[in-house]
């Protein structure tokens, strides 16, 4: 059974998945795969070609959201020492303004869908494999460095198959 995008998109009126309400899951890995999975983690289809060839580290981003700005530094950091091995995208949601122009930005790169079904979750970043759009591994709120490096490394070897 199919479904029109935009309904799958209205369909998204839970913004965690099932089991991942509340403060406890802040910092941890969100699933992939499995009934909690969002609609963003699903095939998208490729990104922009711009993007092809590196993993890609998208966060949405909000001035107003404290978790945002815990993770900023390890965001910028990673930037750096993972410049060439991945690209970094932010999508700032703060207000009307910049999440129009986040909009438009997204569209163009072939991430449209993603943030649309994710422009409400602040602080989750995603790590995407560039060919078919799909996330590798999500996170809420992690500052865990490591972990980053590890989905990125994950997403490099699916790019080199």
């Amino acid at each position: 059974m199919s479904f029109p995008l935009s309904v799958l998109l209205l369909s998204l009126a839970n913004p965690l998945p099932g089991g991942l309400a509340g403060p406890a899951s802040l910092g941890a890995p969100l699933p992939v795969d499995g009934a909690g999975s969002w609609l963003a983690q699903k095939p998208a289809g490729a990104l922009a070609p711009s993007l092809q060839g590196r993993p890609v580290v998208v966060d949405i981003y909000a001035s107003w959201c404290p978790a945002c700005r815990t993770i900023a530094p390890t965001l910028r950091s990673l930037a750096k020492s993972q410049a060439g091995k991945a690209t970094f995208v932010t999508f700032d949601v703060s207000d009307a303004a910049t999440l129009k122009a986040s909009r438009e930005r997204a569209r163009s790169l072939g991430l449209g869908a993603f943030l649309e079904a994710n422009r409400s979750q602040t602080s989750l970043v995603a790590v995407i494999d560039p060919r078919s759009g799909t996330s590798v591994q999500t996170f809420r709120a992690s500052t865990d460095a490591g972990a980053y490096v590890a989905a990125i490394g994950k997403a490099q070897s699916m790019i080199r198959r």
